[in-house]
């Protein structure tokens, strides 16, 4: 049966898309769960509506991450923390102290897209990559100072 995704289900089909599925899954399963129709002419123009809607909120979504990376390319964060004689911190700085002082600085960012493999445990400045939007990155400059 040919159905028309308005949802995207994964390893499946994306929003948007029209595929061939078996008869059951799709009466069962899609249909049921308002994640598909079934490809009528009618429904056809809708998916045309869907789409251009889909095109908008996508370069909506787009705009607000490259605002979004300006303002975190001019934001610099500083931390200051206990550190040893080599400027080995006792503690460290992870990426979820990270995402709270940008939330302080009014950027709200999940710590999952700050791309930190391990925490910072040195005295220094640090580039920090944060993922915003499929392609769209900042780097965040964070300073860690030592406590006197």
């Amino acid at each position: 049966m040919e159905v028309l995704f308005f949802k995207d289900v994964e390893g499946v089909a994306k929003a948007g898309e029209i595929k061939n599925v078996k008869d059951g899954f799709a009466r069962n399963y899609l249909f049921k769960k308002k994640l598909a129709v079934k490809a009528t002419k009618g429904n056809r123009e809708k998916l045309k509506k869907l789409q251009e809607k889909l095109l908008q909120e996508e370069a909506a979504k787009i705009k607000r991450a490259e605002e979004l990376s300006k303002k975190i390319e001019e934001t610099k964060i500083s931390f200051t923390k206990k550190s040893g004689e080599k400027g080995r911190l006792y503690g460290a700085v992870t990426s979820q102290d990270i995402a709270n002082e940008l939330s302080n600085k009014g950027i709200d960012i999940d710590k999952k897209q700050i791309a930190l493999e391990n925490p910072i445990k040195e005295l220094g400045t640090h580039k920090i990559t944060i993922n915003l939007y499929k392609n769209i990155k900042a780097t965040l400059e964070v300073e860690v100072n030592g406590e006197s």
